[in-house]
């Protein structure tokens, strides 16, 4: 199929791309916390940077679509999802909820 049988496709791919990735992120963030749940820290570790970093990134793709127009609400939820995904987050919000 192509983009002409979807020209909504076309004018939204920047924010709904930047949400399929933070989705991705997700799930990926989940397999590392399995992993290291299991004692393999170097796998988790490299995962959760590479999460770390690729949160970034779908951040500014959503960024992207919101600024340009180019699938708005698509690039808003993936810019919340990229940042209550990101670990670096997650550990800082999991820590001042602890010391509440």
């Amino acid at each position: 199929m192509s983009t002409e049988s979807f020209p909504w496709a076309r004018r939204q791919w920047p924010g709904l791309a930047a949400l399929a990735l933070a989705v991705l992120l997700v799930v990926v963030e989940a397999v590392a916390v399995s992993i290291g749940s299991t004692g393999h820290w170097a796998a988790a570790t490299v995962l959760a940077w590479a999460v770390i970093s690729l949160t970034i990134v779908s951040f500014l793709g959503g960024l992207v679509g919101v600024a340009l127009r180019r699938g708005r609400r698509w690039g808003a939820a993936a810019m919340v999802v990229s940042v209550v995904a990101n670990p670096l987050v997650l550990v800082w919000l999991f820590r001042a909820l602890g010391n509440s």
